[in-house]
This record gives structure tokens, C-alpha cells and sequence, in this order.
């Protein structure tokens, strides 16, 4: 069922991530991907998905979990179509790196306080 407006490896690569979802919500999103793929998208897909997802959200209420995997597909668009740059993989990677000592520490600091 993909349209011949959007690349079948785009599709391929949301379609993963939707099935990766919780299932109450996986079925629900992957319809709404397949109805907003019959709309014939325009480029930049990630805006028009997040538009159409608006569309369909519930804007009464302040917070709900289809609202949070709606805007991870709006995510995982936009970092398809619009690329890290060299700046940004090496922020993403320094922020990896220091998640690890700063677990590390903790750990240390738990057991160091435990021999007290």
C-alpha cells in the first residue's frame, strides 16, 4: 500500500518503528499511517504527518501516550528526511559517553557510601 509520492524505504522505516510500539497503540497508528499515506503526503513528510496526527489527536486532553508515540513518528520522519549533522552525531555521542560515567559514579559513590 505504499504510494508512489513517498519512497518505499521511508515507509519500510516508519512502518519498523510503528510495529515497535505497544500493541493498544500499534494498531491504531499504523492505520492512521495508512490513511495519511492514501492523502498522497507532500514533502517534507515529517510536517505534514505531524499535521495530519494534530488533526486526529485530542486536543482537550493535556497528556496522553498515542500523543507521545504520534510525535515519535513525527521524529523518526524527520530524522530520515532531514540528516544529522557532524555537530549534532558528535553532541548525541558526548552525551552518550557522559550517561555512562555519570551511571558509573553513582554506582561508585553508592558502594563508597555502603562501606561507611
Amino acid at each position: 500500500m505504499v504510494n508512489d509520492m513517498i519512497s518505499p524505504d521511508i515507509d519500510e522505516k516508519i512502518r519498523k518503528v510503528i510495529l515497535k510500539l505497544p500493541s493498544p497503540h500499534c494498531d491504531d497508528i499504523m492505520a492512521l499511517w495508512e490513511k495519511w499515506i492514501l492523502t498522497n503526503p507532500q514533502p517534507p513528510y515529517h510536517i505534514s504527518w505531524a499535521d495530519f496526527a494534530d488533526a486526529q489527536d485530542d486536543p482537550s486532553v493535556l497528556y496522553s501516550d498515542r500523543r507521545v508515540y504520534l510525535r515519535r513518528v513525527t521524529n523518526e520522519l524527520r530524522d530520515i528526511e532531514i540528516p544529522k549533522t557532524l555537530w549534532q552525531k558528535a553532541a548525541k555521542a558526548l552525551a552518550a559517553v557522559a550517561s555512562i560515567f555519570f551511571v558509573i559514579f553513582l554506582a561508585l559513590s553508592r558502594i563508597a557510601r555502603g562501606a561507611e
